[in-house]
């Protein structure tokens, strides 16, 4: 969405126009905007609609850091030093791009007024039309009609309707209070929160009668405030100059004084009585935009172009209501105040409730485990979004996992799952005197253990937090695997102080899979085995995201590999080949086991690139592999989202192996020296993918981790 960005305080300025910067700032951090300024090159306020007439006007440009917390800037400059403004480019044979950097903010300035410079900008600037013009933030209030009969905040936007009547127009005012126009830090993020929440509200809510939006936001805390439509406050002042003054004219000769003929001007000073104006206001009883501003709320007073309030509009309105997010995880849980603070930062007026109700009426999101999600709903009512999909078996189940793969690679030979899954094959054992069978229908894993040239690590399909996993070789080795699990199924004692023990019968499904028989190892870890675990969102149907700051989580002891004398049924024996924290009982060892992936200083920052690319196009084709060969076990919703837990290893040459998917993962195994981490995970899931789901745009920060690695609409396939 192109926007123009006008006001009638001039460019940046400390004691003129102090907000414009940080409006701006505001929207080019948190919106997807394409923001384009036109201003007056000085202040031009109480100025109207009003045109020079028989005026030339010309423009200059200047340039500011997009970061910077202070007005100052390059420039001014007679041409525009980007390429930008394409009409004004176009006509610019000295361009010169080299001048300023290329993310700098680019101020065009008009030496007119406010109407000019919403004329020239909208009609002049840019080859594309624009979507929306708002004009200010306007320092002061623009309240009642002596402010608003004046404004040239507000003349720039009536005037820009008279032009472009297709283009969405606001007036947008700061009102401070008893002089004090600079505020705190935190109270300025609230105010340009609130200005752009109301701004988009309006946007995506247009009423067809209104041409201009005048808006109003007071410059406090406005935890508490309200939004309200308001017409305008009918009052009147005194004169706004004082009685005449005779001065003498600086202009006249010594002769002339000598001789009594001195001259003289008369003049009347500026003079408006702004405290009997802010009187008015205050004595007022009802609503109008000058009492709404004086207790606090935020006043919106919908205006045709000749300044006539549209009535109809009137009162108290909510944004984005109805609608609801509920929250039914406990709050004791690792990730409930992570997610509940992203909630109440990006969707700060929707409200967040504990308990589902039975009838879902209003846009809603829950954020709950897959047990407490209700999956008809989910299905049939677009009003209801959650954190889950349904039907997502093709890659969180590792036999599932091994048949989507092993399908999709076979008619996609280039793809990169071919070298980043190693060699799998299923099988399903319901008793150990039954394993022999399944061999028989598994001829080619017979082949391969018959030969006992490598060896194969065991997994229960079903199983999580390691459980079951056994490192063997020979199939007398798995037999005696197998045997031990019926062993322990007799046992409840033995499994309940055992984590890593399964019972057979209840699984059935296994995956047996290549062990990674060179996995790199760190001196910095003690040459410990180590797995990357990497967050994945997937978005409705279907974006999928990958959170670049990554985990590595390693096993307790130091790495051997497996010998022949390697006892498959001693447990202890396989410390030195899990990764998973779960199974770490230790303290002192578990402390040192999850690090941050980017902290590694054995593996060269280049190593770590190519680590990362290779884990972002794995993802992306894995997902291309669910939707294109298992529809029925992969069904992307447009009302879920979902991340998933990806579990990498990483070989002695630095080629990735993607391990397994998890849903709904352990997120507290990252403890708590990581948190922020987490925290950022979940502010950049609420950002990107929740906001939308409330109307509002994703938020695309500049230093945000999401990295988006996949989108497609997938009935395509």
């Amino acid at each position: 969405m192109k926007v123009l960005i006008t006001n009638d305080d001039g460019p940046l300025s400390d004691q003129y126009s102090p907000y414009i910067r940080l409006f701006v700032q505001y929207l080019l951090k948190h919106t997807d905007w394409e923001l384009y300024i036109c201003i007056p090159n000085q202040q031009r306020s109480w100025i109207g609609k009003a045109h020079f007439a028989n005026h030339n006007p010309t423009a200059s440009f200047i340039y500011s850091n997009p970061d910077a917390t202070t007005n100052e800037f390059l420039g001014p400059f007679s041409v525009p030093q980007l390429n930008r403004l394409t009409k004004l480019s176009h006509a610019s044979p000295e361009l010169n791009a080299s001048a300023v950097p290329e993310d700098y903010i680019e101020w065009c300035m008009i030496d007119g007024t406010p109407a000019s410079c919403s004329d020239i900008g909208l009609n002049h600037l840019i080859h594309d039309s624009f979507d929306v013009l708002i004009s200010g933030p306007n320092v002061g209030r623009n309240a009642s009609a002596p402010y608003i009969g004046s404004s040239g905040t507000v003349g720039a936007a009536m005037d820009a309707y008279t032009t472009n009547p297709s283009v969405k127009c606001f007036a947008l005012s700061w009102a401070y209070f008893d002089g004090v126009k600079i505020v705190e830090d935190e109270i300025f993020e609230q105010v340009c929160g609130k200005s752009f929440e109301v701004i988009d509200y309006l946007i995506r809510n247009w009423d067809s009668e209104v041409k201009v939006y005048s808006i109003n936001v007071p410059l406090l805390d406005l935890s508490n405030s309200q939004f309200k439509y308001c017409p305008i406050l009918e009052s009147t002042w005194c004169t706004i100059y004082s009685d005449a003054v005779l001065t003498p004219n600086a202009t006249s000769s010594d002769e002339d004084i000598l001789d009594g003929h001195q001259s003289h001007t008369i003049s009347f000073n500026w003079q408006p009585n702004f405290k009997l104006q802010r009187e008015n206001m205050l004595r007022e009883k009802s609503l109008t935009d000058g009492s709404c501003i004086e207790h606090g709320d935020v006043s919106v007073t919908p205006l045709s172009h000749t300044f006539k309030v549209i009535n109809r509009l009137f009162g108290e309105f909510q944004l984005n209501d109805p609608a609801q997010i509920v929250m039914t995880i406990p709050e004791t849980e690792y990730i409930y105040g992570p997610l509940n603070h992203s909630f109440r930062k990006h969707l700060p007026n929707i409200p967040v409730t504990r308990s589902l109700p039975v009838s879902i009426d209003k846009l809603t999101f829950h954020y709950g485990d897959y047990e407490q999600l209700d999956m008809d709903q989910l299905m049939s009512n677009q009003l209801y979004h959650a954190n889950s999909y349904i039907y997502r078996k093709a890659i969180i189940r590792k036999h599932y996992l091994s048949h989507t793969i092993h399908s999709y690679v076979v008619k996609n030979r280039e793809s990169i799952l071919n070298r980043a899954f190693l060699e799998s094959f299923n099988i399903d054992v319901d008793y150990a005197e039954f394993l022999d069978d399944a061999l028989d229908e598994n001829w080619e894993l017979r082949q391969e253990l018959e030969a006992e040239k490598k060896w194969w690590i065991l997994k229960p399909s079903m199983s999580d937090k390691g459980q079951g996993i056994r490192v063997f070789k020979t199939i007398e080795q798995l037999q005696a695997v197998f045997d031990s699990f019926e062993e322990d199924d007799t046992d409840d004692e033995d499994i309940a102080t055992d984590t890593n023990k399964v019972v057979t019968s209840q699984l059935r499904h296994f995956i047996v899979q290549e062990y990674l028989h060179n996995p790199l190892l760190l001196s910095e870890m003690h040459g410990r085995k180590f797995h990357i675990r990497c967050y994945v969102t997937c978005n409705g149907d279907l974006q999928v995201y990958v959170y670049d700051r990554m985990l590595a989580l390693f096993a307790p002891n130091k790495f051997e590999s497996p010998t022949e004398d390697y006892d498959v049924l001693n447990v202890d024996q396989l410390a030195c080949h899990l990764t998973n924290t779960c199974l770490q009982n230790d303290d002192t060892t578990k402390s040192t086991s999850v690090v941050e992936f980017d902290s590694l200083k054995d593996i060269p920052s280049h190593r770590r690139e190519e680590i990362r690319t290779q884990i972002h196009e794995t993802v992306s084709e894995l997902f291309k592999a669910a939707v294109n060969v298992d529809r029925l076990n992969f069904r992307p919703l447009k009302n879920s989202l979902e991340t998933f837990g990806f579990d990498f290893l990483v070989d002695s040459d630095y080629q990735v192996k993607l391990l397994e998917v998890n849903a709904f993962p352990d997120f507290k195994q990252t403890g708590d020296d990581l948190k922020d981490l987490i925290d950022e995970l979940f502010d950049d899931i609420v950002a990107n993918c929740v906001r939308p789901m409330f109307n509002l745009p994703a938020l695309r920060h500049h230093n945000s981790k999401f990295v988006e690695v996949l989108k497609l609409q997938s009935n395509d396939w």
